[in-house]
């Protein structure tokens, strides 16, 4: 037997428990039996309160069963006399596992598991010429919880509440009484289930005297002590701990000053400025470097016509920084101090100053001369090289071709 279906459950309902002890292994077992004259069946339920076992028999396997526990050899009727009475045995044996299998008949009957190839749990029952063995197979553990739950926590709780919450002691209550208490208790109990189980472990009486009866089962050293009422609680909400702000503000971090080095860098990976129409007046000519004078070429200032084109030629390559720096003689302290006070690093020079010539000194300052416009430039000679190019090219294709193009052949004439 596999699993206990509900209409067997509610046939063990009305049955009471039963129980035996293994003597061998301590073990206490409850179970529950039912029988049907009617159609000759019967059933076994049995548990340690852990998992449950159960086995339903019909009339054929229940004479099997005697005949196997008693040593008797098979018998195969005959006739219609053999069946009936076949019949009747199989009623007699029917009727005498009803009577042992009471509160009664348990008394005088004695109880031993075991071993067996064909079931998971089996126990003999020995009752003066009477042998019975019973093979009943594990239900599962998800059914097993629930006929525990159904057939043996949920009573206990009831009882237990009735006991507890009638004013005359249990013992001293007829049956009848005791009966009606019982019978107000569960009808209130099958209305909500959810609600009785509340009300009976909310009481104090009840889940005190629980609590003591666990503490005594599992050994505890203090046990808990049973109290009547219960107790409100006070809650006293504290002040989490909090982090203690600290006596001197921090202090403030000082940013760490760029490089020269990498500056430089940063400055070369730029793409450069471009050329400026008029000379800006915040740089001056301490920016210029004085090793591009020492290595200036020397020219003389006879020739005024070659130094005015010399001049017109400086101007159109030298670089904004080179044009925008102020007139000044060389080698005077002005310039050496503007060179030395300048911390700006500056980047590769690309164009060449020409020095003035050093008989020169005694001479006025010469006036910058105007830069000249680019006549052509850069993005211009780009341009016609560009248009050039293309001209080759289509040149390139028409000779290829072939010439003059001839007309295409549509079709003959039609007549």
């Amino acid at each position: 037997m596999e699993q206990i279906s509900e209409e067997q459950s509610k046939l063990l309902s009305s049955k009471e428990w039963l129980v035996k002890v293994d003597s061998q292994k301590s073990t206490p077992y409850l179970f529950k039996f039912h029988s049907s004259k009617i159609d000759l069946t019967c059933m076994v339920m049995i548990t340690d309160t852990k998992s449950v076992w159960a086995e339903a028999l019909t009339g054929n396997q229940i004479a099997r069963r005697w005949r196997a526990c008693n040593k008797v050899d098979p018998f195969v009727p005959n006739s219609a006399e053999e069946n009936e009475a076949e019949e009747e045995w199989r009623l007699s044996i029917l009727r005498n596992l009803s009577e042992i299998h009471t509160p009664g008949g348990m008394d005088n009957v004695s109880f031993e598991v075991v071993e067996s190839r064909s079931s998971d749990f089996a126990f003999e029952i020995d009752c003066e010429a009477f042998k019975w063995t019973w093979e009943t197979c594990f239900i599962g553990y998800k059914s097993s919880t629930e006929i525990i739950s159904k057939h043996l926590v949920l009573p206990l709780l009831s009882v237990t509440h009735t006991v507890l919450s009638v004013v005359k002691p249990a013992g001293e209550m007829s049956e009848s009484e005791l009966e009606k208490a019982i019978d107000g208790v569960g009808r209130a109990a099958r209305r909500s289930i959810d609600t009785h189980i509340k009300n009976v472990i909310s009481k104090p009486r009840m889940n005190t005297s629980i609590r003591r009866m666990t503490a005594l089962y599992n050994l505890c050293d203090h046990l808990p002590p049973i109290s009547l009422t219960n107790e409100e609680p006070k809650l006293q909400i504290a002040t989490p701990p909090r982090l203690r702000a600290p006596d001197h503000p921090p202090f403030p971090t000082k940013a760490r000053d760029v490089s020269p080095s990498l500056m430089e860098q940063s400055n070369l990976a730029k793409t450069p400025p471009k050329l400026a129409s008029s000379p800006s007046p915040s740089l001056g000519r301490s920016s210029v470097p004085h090793e591009l004078y020492a290595n200036a070429p020397k020219q003389n200032t006879t020739d005024d016509s070659a130094t005015e084109s010399d001049d017109d030629e400086l101007g159109a390559k030298v670089t904004p920084v080179a044009a925008a720096s102020a007139p000044s003689i060389p080698g005077s302290p002005s310039q050496h101090s503007g060179f030395s006070q300048s911390s700006r690093p500056l980047a590769k020079p690309t164009t060449i100053l020409k020095a003035p010539p050093p008989d020169s000194d005694s001479s006025p300052p010469r006036p910058p001369t105007k830069k000249k416009k680019e006549t052509v430039t850069s993005s211009s000679e780009d341009s016609e090289e560009r248009r050039k190019r293309v001209a080759k090219l289509k040149s390139r294709t028409a000779s290829a071709r072939g010439g003059v193009r001839q007309p295409l052949k549509r079709g003959g004439k039609r007549f």
